[in-house]
C-alpha cells in the first residue's frame, strides 16, 4: 500500500508547476538527480534570547517538493543545489548548495525541507 494518495500525487507536481519559483538538483545517496521546480520560501524572524533578554533575528529557510520527485531523500546524508529564477522562469545564474538538515512528510502532497549550512 502506498503511504499517499494518488489525488495528492498529482497535486504535488501540480503545485511545483503553479507556485515553484525555483529549481533545485537533489543529489540523493550521493547520485544527483534531474533538475525539478520546487518551491523556496524564507522569512525572517525575531526572538529574545534566554539570557540577557537581548533580540536574536534568524532567517527560516523551506523548500517544499513533490515527493515522487525525491524518492529516498534521507535528512542528514543528502543535499540539494537552489537555482534562483527570474520572473519569467528562468535561471538567473544564482545558485547555492544546502544539507537536508530535516524533512517532514505528512503524506500529502508536498515533502517540506529544512536547510542547513551557509545560508
Amino acid at each position: 500500500m502506498k503511504p499517499r494518495s494518488p489525488i495528492f500525487e498529482r497535486m504535488g507536481v501540480s503545485f511545483d508547476r503553479a507556485f515553484g519559483n525555483a529549481d533545485a538538483v537533489f543529489t540523493i545517496g550521493g547520485v544527483a538527480r534531474p533538475s525539478v521546480r520546487v518551491i523556496f520560501r524564507q522569512w525572517r524572524e525575531l526572538d529574545e534570547a534566554e539570557e540577557q533578554g537581548q533580540a536574536v533575528e534568524g532567517t527560516t529557510h523551506l523548500l517544499s517538493v513533490a515527493y515522487s520527485k525525491v524518492a529516498g531523500l534521507q535528512s542528514q546524508r543528502d543535499s540539494v543545489t537552489i537555482h534562483e529564477l527570474d520572473a519569467l522562469g528562468n535561471r538567473t545564474g544564482v545558485s547555492a548548495s544546502y544539507q537536508i538538515k530535516n524533512h517532514s512528510d505528512d503524506a500529502r502532497s508536498m515533502l517540506r525541507i529544512y536547510l542547513s549550512g551557509d545560508i
